[in-house]
This record gives C-alpha cells, structure tokens and sequence, in this order.
C-alpha cells in the first residue's frame, strides 16, 4: 500500500490540495508509507493519505495519515461518502520511533474547526527529527474521497 501524499497550501490549517508541488523528503515518504502498512481497513486496496507540515518554530514534522473516504456514484445513495473501518497496530507504529514521549487518543472533534477529530497521536524523533504522528479514523474535510463506488457496476474507482 503506497501512500498518497496531499499538500497542505500556507500552513498547517489543513487547506488541501492535489498537486506535485514540493514533495517530502525521502525519509518523510518512508515514514508514511511504514505506517500505512500498520493500518489494516475493511477493504483492501483503500487509498492512504498523508498530510505534511514542517513547523520551522518548533522543528517539529507534523504528518497526519488517514484512510480515503469512497463516494458512492449513482442510485439511491448517489453522493454519499463513507470510510471504512480499520483497525492499527500501535506497538509496531511506537518501534518506528527512535524515542516516544507522548501517545495519545483524541474520540472526537475538540471544536467545529477540528478538522483531524478522531485520531491517534504519537510524539516524539524518528532519525533525530521530531514528529507529531496522527493517524486519523476519517480524511480531514477538504481532502475529497480518494476513490468512487460506482452502485450500477460494482466498480471502484482509485481517485488519489
């Protein structure tokens, strides 16, 4: 499962947008990928997005990673998003740090402008970088889905 890198505009108020505009450093892509392979889903094949920022004040990488939400194209249902269960391996996304000084859950969005809501959240340095980790139960709102469920086929279409 390779992840989907989507970039943040400005900072990280999590505007998204799909471009090839800069890209992560290697060791950032590696990171997402490595923890995409610990999110296991309902459906296999489901795209993974990462968002990426890197704090300059307080040299921190902020990387969200999330599972893409499916539209479902047509009939009775046509425009309705989900997201797929899933189910993450904590112990072997702690052995990707070099050191872990904080882990914790969020159940729900803190406030209306809470675009992350639930999530799991690791702090600490991977390669003497620091990293603000979170793996979120659903995309952040402006990300789109990252595939289409077409009703009348069956069909599922990769979007990102």
């Amino acid at each position: 499962m390779m992840v989907v890198f989507l970039l943040a505009i400005g900072n990280s108020d999590m505007d998204f947008r799909l471009d090839s505009g800069p890209q992560p450093p290697s060791w950032l892509r590696n990171l997402g990928n490595d923890v995409a392979k610990e999110i296991t889903t309902d459906e296999s094949q489901c795209p993974v997005g990462c968002h990426f920022f890197h704090d300059r004040e307080t040299l921190t990488w902020e990387v969200s990673v999330f599972v893409a939400a499916t539209e479902i194209v047509g009939g009775s249902m046509d425009g309705t998003c989900y997201t797929t269960s899933l189910h993450l391996n904590i112990s072997r996304i702690i052995n990707l740090f070099d050191e872990v000084s904080q882990i914790s859950w969020q159940s729900d969005s803190v406030a209306e402008d809470d675009e992350l809501a639930q999530h799991v959240a690791f702090e600490g340095t991977i390669n003497s970088h620091r990293i603000w980790l979170r793996v979120l139960k659903e995309s952040p709102q402006g990300t789109g889905p990252g595939r289409l469920l077409h009703s009348k086929t069956g069909e599922l279409e990769t979007l990102w």
